[in-house]
């Protein structure tokens, strides 16, 4: 190789990572510039969430930590209207996060926070209106079944997207399980 060939190459990849460097760095700042307001816009979509499935007129985080997210729904008085707990379950291609809102031990709602990673068409539409519905009012873990439901605990799965659904069941359990938990260590 030519000494010409050989500078050409070596100037030509410093180049390259200094405009790389700019760019990550120039990213990096507008989001620490705006984090303020990206954590602000975040809190309004998640209490938007947390309203379609429990109305209250503020929330209260309850969680620990960062893997955990719960929340208490309160009345302007300060009363708590119920809970809701934010689960993950792996469906068929990913982990799918749920928000559920929980009352008096009965599931007041679902949304689903992220199934983009599902197969588009099939996994995704757990994210469908008809089949989140199936899941208010339920006060024990969710079966999930192929066929039309018999008992009042069943729902049914999304046509071709069995463990999708079961990731979602899976999702209100845990969240139903951690109502049960927080409710027995505030009575004891």
């Amino acid at each position: 190789m030519k000494q010409s060939n050989r500078r050409a190459v070596i100037s030509g990849t410093v180049c390259l990572m200094v405009i790389c460097f700019v760019v990550t760095l120039t990213v990096a700042g507008t989001r620490f510039i705006f984090k303020d307001k990206i954590a602000a816009q975040e809190w309004q979509n998640t209490e938007q969430s947390m309203n379609r499935i429990l109305k209250a007129d503020s929330y209260e985080n309850l969680s620990t930590d960062d893997e955990e997210k719960a929340y208490a729904a309160l009345d302007r008085n300060g009363e708590i209207l119920g809970y809701i707990f934010i689960t993950e379950a792996y469906g068929y291609g990913s982990m799918i996060s749920v928000m559920s809102g929980i009352s008096a031990g009965e599931v007041m709602g679902i949304e689903i926070l992220d199934c983009t990673n599902e197969t588009p068409g099939l996994g995704q539409n757990v994210a469908e209106v008809s089949f989140k519905n199936q899941f208010s009012g339920l006060t024990s873990n969710p079966e999930v079944t192929k066929t039309e439901k018999k008992t009042a605990d069943q729902v049914e799965a999304v046509t071709g997207a069995t463990k999708s659904s079961v990731a979602v069941a899976e999702a209100v359990g845990i969240a139903l399980s951690r109502y049960q938990e927080h409710v027995d260590s505030v009575v004891k």
